[in-house]
């Protein structure tokens, strides 16, 4: 995931410190991320399950491959990080693709 933001010199410095803030705030959400749900196990050819949360996440059967997996397993934990960045940062997200 990137963001590509062009900042123009006539950025005030307490827009400048928002900015700075909340560049922060995403970047920390994200490695809570990737900490909390760093990797998935294989559990049939048609789904996998990630280690941090136990959620189940379906692989389209005919495209059970490992990029299928981890294209599933990348969207999971965007869904994570969206989910704990709505919350302020402040809590675990919970599964939103499984039981939590």
């Amino acid at each position: 995931m990137s963001i590509d933001i062009e900042i123009g010199t006539s950025l005030s410095n307490e827009d400048a410190a928002h900015f700075a803030a909340k560049t922060e705030a995403i970047t920390s959400a994200m490695q809570r991320v990737r900490e909390r749900h760093a990797a998935y196990s294989w559990v049939w050819t048609d789904e996998i399950r990630c280690r941090g949360c136990n959620a189940s996440i379906d692989i389209p059967l005919l495209a059970s491959t490992n990029a299928s997996a981890d294209k599933a397993f990348q969207a999971h934990q965007s869904a994570q990080l969206d989910a704990l960045l709505a919350a302020g940062g402040s809590r675990r997200p919970e599964s939103s693709t499984g039981p939590s």
